[in-house]
């Protein structure tokens, strides 16, 4: 395949991603947009009958494993990463926090501890709301933005792995018709269209990999 333009990549990736993007002979250039700052986990956890998770970096600073009531997380990836800490997890219909919440209501959950970052969408709390969850939130880690120019042009990918990414990004850059957006899912997504742009490439999984196969598709 010909590369069509530049890819650039809105936040660090690991080993595993970088080699994926090599594998598929793909030039990348990582511009991180934002930085997480994870917190020390809580040592009191109120009693609750369930954990809910809806991103990977809230799974990160968890330490006590010792819990008996059900875990949720929202997507594959924060599942998978559940899964490295000895929990199983149930996931909505899709990989969107909406549906999660949806899958807990109807599994008739009371009360659950929600272990999220600073910045968090408000789908999920307030669904909970609607159906008398009593939710409860725990914030463990910070998401901080740090806007960059990125020097995008005609032909060229942007590639959004959160909600936050965009709201960087828009800090002092412009959204053109002349680049290509792709999304890791529909919350960001949703981010995307907000900001007026209209065609968007969304992954059908919420993954790195994912994204690039799409791209790899969309540019045979």
């Amino acid at each position: 395949m010909d590369q069509k333009g530049q890819i650039w990549i809105t936040k660090s990736l690991n080993e595993r991603q970088r080699a994926c993007a090599q594998n598929l002979s793909l030039e990348i250039k990582e511009v991180p947009l934002t930085t997480i700052q994870h917190l020390d986990f809580p040592k009191e956890i109120p009693e609750v009958e369930a954990w809910i998770f809806t991103s990977q970096n809230a799974v990160e600073s968890l330490t006590q494993t010792n819990f008996t009531g059900r875990v949720y997380a929202s997507g594959k990836q924060t599942a998978n990463a559940l899964k490295g800490k000895g929990f199983d997890s149930k996931r909505g219909s899709s990989e969107t926090a909406l549906s999660l919440a949806e899958t807990i209501a109807e599994d008739g959950i009371t009360s659950a501890l929600f272990f999220c970052g600073n910045i968090r969408r408000n789908e999920l709390p307030e669904y909970l709301a609607k159906n008398d969850v009593q939710l409860k939130e725990q914030v463990v880690y910070h998401t901080l933005l740090e806007p960059k120019i990125i020097p995008a042009q005609k032909g060229d990918a942007l590639f959004f792995m959160s909600p936050s990414a965009v709201e960087a990004f828009a800090m002092i850059n412009s959204f053109s018709s002349e680049i290509d957006y792709y999304s890791i899912g529909d919350t960001t997504a949703h981010a995307l269209r907000k900001k007026g742009v209209q065609k968007i490439n969304t992954a059908t999984e919420a993954s790195f990999e994912a994204m690039l196969e799409q791209y790899t598709t969309e540019n045979k």
